[in-house]
């Protein structure tokens, strides 16, 4: 079935374009029910009580139900509360698989209930069969499908199974299916099940596919037997008066059309960022949802995260109620094990962060300490430099010690730096001419001595030079953004054998690192808009933030502070991310 929207790459206006977009909550953050006018809300009633029967009777003609069957609840949440209330007043245990939606991890602690975790399997499936052989007389069974925060489906087939099962033992079986309608052709089985089952209780809500959250409007779907039990213990007067109003018209046929459409929508987006998410190396659960749960490598997570960031989207990382074991652990702030991603009508401005996190279209390099182990040549430079014009010594210390607090992209100004240290001046007040005039004697070399750039090694291994600077720049283009002066550079680029890739020297800008203006540069050079930055110093990173590429730090985790996005010990680890 095609769906009746059109133009799903397009969002409403510049206007919805500079707000955050919010794929963190699983809500209908960029696209507005069309069935919902703005008309504002009559004031006429709000003095009185609220009145929910007539919302009550469009509900359940709604569903083909009668109204004995169905509770109208604040929300999704205080259908979860009155499960934990009526568990406790009933001494009935509960049985949660996990993963689970953290709001049941929540009323665990806070009903110091009686309620067992199942572990999940090592998919991140629910253990669907080891919570079935848990149950015992006047427990019950929470199922969410699709499942928070995985999207895992339960089967029409495995549902008549648990709900039989959980009848011959006595027990209850409480489904959650906030998200159902995502799953599109299976939103009307359940209320068959509820038809043949009077231990089935469902939830729903209007939150999510209805695009409803800010009115807080759940409901649970059940035989009258079982929902009269929770209507006695729900509050009498437990939704306002505007919510009712807006509920209404969430329970017509013309909102019907459109939240399936809008669901269909969803579901051909889901398709496009589980392919690219896929045949970038993660792993996805099978979702039917809103949604997708991403695990896999964690410097790719972390790229994701961090392409999310700079595009202004917002994704959820900080993920519990994913398993016992997890919780028993302590993360690492650096740790992501995995994230969420709610699936926009409008894919395409998460289709190219994604694109940025995980296919670049260019990568920037800085030369010094990322493709060239310099510790032997421009480090021994400064060091003899600083002793010959200060008549004191430094150390390697002294060195990282300046370069990491930024701002010393350039090893001439650096030593000027150390040297005015030394002899306790101020930096101006020495001569930057014969700093740099004694700099290069060591580092080239004359006819008396050999230079220490005859020490340079490559630190990029050979195979991956090869693939980066000669074969493969044709789909990956490269630049090489480096402080060295260009007949510097050119050396080092003859040294790793790079021959098919843009040169941008500090000859070749205005302003140098910490300035972006060479990562720009490059960027404009190939007319490319998804570009990698790998440096090891804080103005590397300056750099690349300022051209709103991914920063990948080279060698100390101390580049985080900085606005490293991430940080590899080597640059070879490169190849594992592309």
């Amino acid at each position: 079935m095609k769906p009746l929207y059109q133009n799903s790459l397009i969002p409403d206006s510049a206007k919805d374009r500079a707000r955050p977009l919010k794929l963190d909550f699983n809500e209908r953050s960029d696209s507005k029910p069309l069935w919902l006018s703005e008309t504002a809300i009559s004031t006429e009633c709000l003095w009185r009580y609220p009145d929910k029967s007539g919302l009550q009777i469009l509900a359940s003609q709604f569903y083909g139900i009668d109204e004995s069957q169905l509770l109208l609840t604040n929300g999704g949440d205080e259908a979860i509360e009155l499960l934990f209330k009526f568990s406790c007043l009933k001494q009935r245990k509960l049985i949660l698989p996990l993963p689970a939606f953290s709001q049941y991890l929540v009323g665990k602690d806070v009903w110091n209930s009686n309620i067992e975790l199942v572990e999940p399997m090592d998919d991140m499936r629910i253990d669907l069969q080891r919570a079935q052989k848990l149950l015992k007389n006047d427990s019950i069974l929470i199922l969410t499908s699709p499942n928070n925060p995985t999207g895992e489906l339960i089967s029409f087939d495995d549902l008549v199974r648990t709900c039989d099962l959980a009848k011959s033992k006595d027990a209850l079986v409480f489904l959650d299916e906030a998200y159902i309608e995502f799953a599109c052709y299976e939103s009307d089985k359940t209320i068959e099940l509820i038809k043949q089952f009077d231990n089935l209780i469902v939830l729903r809500t209007l939150s999510k596919a209805f695009g409803l959250a800010g009115i807080r409007c759940g409901y649970l779907l059940g035989q009258e037997s079982l929902v009269s039990q929770f209507s006695r213990l729900a509050m009498p007067f437990n939704l306002p008066s505007p919510t009712i109003e807006v509920a209404k018209k969430a329970f017509t046929e013309a909102a019907r059309l459109e939240v399936r459409n809008y669901a269909l929508t969803i579901a051909q987006n889901r398709e496009q960022l589980v392919s690219l998410l896929t045949s970038s190396g993660l792993k996805v659960v099978d979702s039917s949802a809103n949604f997708v749960f991403i695990q896999g490598s964690e410097a790719k997570l972390r790229l994701i995260t961090a392409a999310c960031q700079k595009r202004n989207i917002v994704i959820k990382t900080a993920l519990s109620g994913l398993s016992v074991k997890q919780s028993s652990v302590k993360q690492s702030n650096l740790n992501q094990t995995a994230i969420r991603i709610t699936i926009p009508f409008y894919i395409k401005p998460l289709l190219s962060a994604l694109n940025l996190a995980l296919k670049p279209e260019l990568l920037c390099f800085d030369m010094d300490g990322v493709l060239i182990d310099t510790s032997k040549s421009y480090d021994e430079a400064i060091k003899a430099t600083v002793k010959e014009l200060s008549s004191k010594a430094i150390s390697q210390a002294d060195i990282e010690r300046l370069r990491s607090q930024g701002g010393y992209n350039n090893d001439w100004v650096l030593t000027q730096a150390l040297t005015a240290e030394k002899l306790k001046r101020f930096s101006e007040e020495v001569d930057f001419n014969k700093v740099v005039g004694v700099f290069q004697r060591y580092y080239q070399g004359n006819g008396k001595t050999e230079g220490f750039k005859n020490l340079e090694q490559p630190l990029l291994n050979e195979e991956l030079a090869t693939r980066l600077f000669v074969t493969g720049t044709k789909s990956l283009k490269t630049a090489i953004v480096t402080g060295r002066p260009k007949d510097e550079a050119v050396e080092g680029a003859r040294l790793i054998g790079a021959k098919n890739s843009l040169m941008v020297s500090d000859d070749d800008v205005t302003e140098s690192k910490p300035s972006p203006e060479g990562v720009i540069k490059a960027l404009r050079y190939y007319g490319k808009e998804n570009c990698w930055m790998l440096g090891d110093t804080p103005d590397d990173m300056a750099a690349a933030n300022g051209a709103g590429a991914l920063a990948i730090g080279i060698g100390s985790d101390e580049l985080y502070d900085f606005g490293a996005d991430l940080v590899l010990e080597s640059v070879n680890e490169l190849e594992s991310l592309l």
